[in-house]
């Protein structure tokens, strides 16, 4: 048989054992949640160097997109001013063709020329 003292020793060396192996345990219970913040924010890291990639390629693309419409936007108003500055020009010729045509045609009606509005104007009153 064991004397007390030697029971004492012995059950103070279990009582150690069981402290270090609680404290260890403890240990890696406070490590894994740590380990396992520590890897969530690497990925929140790494998803928002991703998002920020996305975007800015996204904004990119969006004014590649707007640059190309507003040109196309632009070069299709330059035509119509174009189209509306030659319709322009052609009704102004047209107008003055046909105030060329009114002045050759009243010009003898207004000199009494045989044939223009004096003569008109006498013939309608003949009875």
């Amino acid at each position: 048989m064991k004397s007390p003292s030697e029971s004492l020793m012995d059950l103070a060396a279990r009582v150690k054992r069981l402290e270090d192996s609680a404290a260890a345990v403890q240990e890696r219970n406070r490590a894994a949640p740590q380990k396992r913040r520590e890897q969530l924010d690497a990925a929140i890291e790494r998803e928002r160097q991703d998002v920020d990639k996305t975007a800015g390629d996204a904004r990119g693309s969006a004014r590649t997109w707007w640059s190309g419409t507003k040109g196309a936007i632009e070069r299709q108003v330059a035509a119509m001013r174009a189209d509306f500055k030659k319709l322009k020009e052609k009704n102004a010729e047209l107008a003055a063709e046909e105030a060329e045509d009114d002045a050759v045609v009243d010009t003898p009606l207004l000199l009494g020329v045989p044939g223009g509005l004096n003569d008109w104007r006498s013939a309608s009153s003949r009875p």
